[in-house]
């Protein structure tokens, strides 16, 4: 992972900084993620929020067909129980913040 930050930072600082390069790379940090579970632990009873399959997938053709550029991506958890559990992640490098509310869902928190 720190190798992808390193490139990325490399990537900025040769085009000229962050707005030259966020119209056409956005890098984001999903926490938890893992590359072997899709729930980022081995807890077969954790319930974190994860990437939806195809999320990423729908928002990139949104940003190549229609122009619509991806921002803050809201991630949920795959089931409902023991609790739903909504989580923003934002284009690096910001990170989200919690401002108010319930820590449990993403309208709590903003990209920084």
């Amino acid at each position: 992972m720190l190798g992808t930050i390193r490139y990325y930072d490399r990537v900025v600082e040769t085009m000229g900084g962050l707005s030259n390069v966020q119209s056409f790379f956005k890098f984001y940090l999903v926490p938890g993620g893992g590359h072997m579970s899709p729930q980022g632990t081995s807890n077969p009873d954790a319930n974190p929020p994860a990437v939806a399959a195809g999320q990423f997938y729908q928002l990139l053709v949104d940003w190549v067909e229609k122009g619509i550029a991806p921002d803050r991506i809201e991630i949920r958890s795959p089931k409902a129980t023991p609790a739903m559990i909504t989580q923003p992640i934002c284009p690096y490098p910001q990170k989200a913040t919690y401002v108010s509310g319930d820590p449990t869902l993403a309208a709590s928190f903003t990209c920084s």
